[in-house]
């Protein structure tokens, strides 16, 4: 299928984007090249003198441990010996798991990458997006702690399975809460299609499944704006993006197929919703109320020492949740029936909410006092726009025809991903939460973070949560 925005022609990609509503004025973006070709592997050693690393530069190459496979051989194996074959000086980076085997993007991790960085290095990641999120923000503090150019960095996606490979920002967990940090771009971006289509299919849905978070996500950071809460709200990311849904029925069967030209499709819209954050200035544009429910359940999984699920299909599962909600609150909201005075909760008291939800989870308090520092900033605001809330309400017609417009009935997010063979329960997840673990994610998200979503609306209008959740999971 041929997207109306096709980032494989750089030149001509970054022209088209400059012209849509919304693109930040003056705003360059800084990538030289994103590769989405057939045997791109072979290509290594020249595209990384396209991307500015000079000839015997020092190269560190940053890996974990996970095996992967192309056309039947060691991937790394190969990119390691076709950049000794070509002469380059390389190190090899091995981030190590922790107690559960799993790598996570932590400063312990991107510390450990950082301290083996020099002022000569270009940076190589070769691995999804938990190495190219460490490998990138290692590059990022790097800069920024000694002061000097960007290092030539190059990522090499290695599966379709998340965002992060274009975008310059970094998922970090900090005190155990995902948090979004401000990172960097890399200078170019090489997908081999060999070696997306030979990742485990597991990756290949979980970057379906990411993408569809858009399905409530647009929503969400445009009720933001229209309550004042989010002024940073633009319609760029959906016209970069184009109709997803159509798109993924289209190619549905050629992912599954393991076809190179819908393994490529993926791939770019891998590539276009990683930009389209980055040049949104915010991650709302695909992170809204089911990413804070996903964020929960990894919070719950690192307290408990357990491994994390695949991020895009715990994604899309939340998604499933958050679109059915979505067609709850616009069926049954009532602006007459509410009272102002009882939405606007005190500090003390939603400071004590925050703590009652997550110190049993984390006695020590560290997890309740950081998402207790992020909240607080959306709580200010919330009392500070009262008079936009007031008058959402009288223009509530309106705006409710409008949120239906730009959210997509979970109806359709299950079918595209029984399309693409994707878990359509949590259940189905490795490893699988708890249903009171689910339930505790759907009711604590928004307590975590500032960005406003759906889900506040339910705290700040006092609505029952069991009656909710029984609503929302009453057709499993």
């Amino acid at each position: 299928m041929t997207l109306r925005f096709d980032p494989e022609n750089i030149d001509l990609f970054k022209s088209q984007i400059r012209g849509i509503p919304g693109y930040p004025v003056g705003e360059d973006l800084p990538i030289r090249e994103m590769v989405f070709e057939s045997r791109a592997l072979l290509r290594v050693p020249d595209l990384l003198l396209r991307a500015g690393v000079e000839p015997g530069q020092p190269l560190a190459v940053v890996m974990d441990r996970t095996p992967m496979q192309r056309e039947g051989a060691d991937l790394k194996e190969l990119v390691l010996q076709i950049l000794q074959d070509a002469g380059w000086r390389v190190e090899v980076i091995w981030l190590e798991g922790d107690s559960t085997g799993q790598v996570h993007t932590d400063f312990s991790q991107i510390n450990f990458v950082k301290a083996r960085l020099q002022s000569s290095s270009a940076v190589l990641s070769v691995g999804s997006g938990t190495v190219t999120d460490i490998a990138k923000h290692a590059c990022h503090v790097y800069q920024q702690e000694h002061n000097t150019q960007p290092l030539p960095f190059v990522v090499y996606q290695t599966a379709n399975s998340v965002s992060a490979y274009t975008s310059n920002m970094a998922p970090t967990f900090v005190d155990g809460v995902k948090r979004t940090l401000p990172s960097r771009y890399p200078d170019l971006l090489i997908c081999d299609l060999e070696t997306l289509r030979d990742a485990p299919s597991s990756m290949t849905v979980a970057g379906v499944g990411d993408l569809l978070a858009a399905f409530g996500s647009y929503a969400d950071w445009w009720l933001a704006h229209r309550l004042g809460l989010d002024n940073t709200y633009t319609d760029f990311a959906q016209t970069l993006m184009g109709p997803l849904d159509e798109i993924f029925l289209k190619e549905a069967e050629g992912l599954q197929a393991g076809r190179l030209e819908s393994t490529a499709v993926l791939a770019k819209l891998i590539a276009l919703g990683g930009l389209a954050m980055s040049l949104s200035h915010a991650t709302a544009p695909l992170s809204g109320y089911e990413h804070v429910i996903s964020h929960v359940l990894d919070l719950v999984a690192e307290q408990k020492r357990r491994p994390l699920a695949q991020h895009g299909t715990q994604v899309a599962l939340a998604t499933l949740l958050t679109t059915a909600v979505y067609q709850v609150f616009l069926d049954e909201f009532e602006p007459a029936e509410v009272n102002l005075n009882n939405c606007y909760p005190t500090e003390a008291q939603m400071k004590r909410r925050i703590e009652d939800s997550f110190n049993p989870l984390d006695p020590t308090g560290r997890v309740a006092a950081e998402c207790w520092s992020d909240y607080r900033v959306k709580l200010e605001a919330w009392h500070a726009h009262r008079a936009d809330f007031e008058q959402a309400l009288q223009d509530w017609p309106g705006i409710r025809a409008h949120l239906r417009s730009l959210v997509k009935p979970p109806g359709l997010a299950a079918d595209i991903l029984h399309a693409v063979s994707s878990p359509v329960r949590f259940a189905d997840l490795t490893p699988a939460p708890a249903e009171s673990e689910i339930q505790f994610a759907f009711r604590s998200a928004p307590l975590i973070r500032h960005r406003f979503t759906l889900g506040d609306m339910f705290v700040f209008l006092n609505w029952d949560q069991e009656t909710l959740w029984a609503q929302v999971t009453k057709n499993p």
